[in-house]
């Protein structure tokens, strides 16, 4: 029953991540068209090749050429994709961490672990002189 909610709740997830990848996607492509339009292929490859340098530009030119609300849709996306990836990530382990076969893998480390301490250490050579 767990398993399945948390099927569930995974494609969920991974719906509004895909849904958050597109329009920041769109957002990004707006804002390169701009580019290249206002600074020539140079630094136009440059945005295509390093998106932070886009981002930057973008909010830098947002009231000059009109990306305001195409700045605010991508930062929005932006923040909200880690956002979900931190609860993606926090969900995945937490039904890592409830499954029968972590918990044995933690008793079968645990025992290991203990087996090792009581193991007494081994005698040193006799010195030669």
């Amino acid at each position: 029953m767990q398993t399945a909610a948390a099927g569930m709740l995974g494609l969920a997830s991974m719906a509004i991540f895909f849904a958050i990848i597109i329009i920041s996607l769109v957002c990004w492509i707006k804002v390169l068209i701009a580019l290249f339009k206002k600074e020539g292929a140079g630094l136009g490859i440059l945005g295509i090749l390093c998106g932070i340098y886009t981002f930057i530009w973008g909010w830098m030119k947002s009231t000059e050429l009109g990306l305001r609300k195409t700045m605010m849709w991508w930062t929005l996306t932006l923040v909200v994709s880690v956002l979900l990836w931190f609860v993606v990530i926090a969900g995945a382990v937490g039904i890592a961490a409830t499954s029968p076969e972590f918990k044995k893998a933690i008793e079968d480390a645990q025992k290991k672990a203990q087996e090792q301490q009581v193991q007494p250490a081994p005698a040193p050579a006799p010195a030669t002189n």
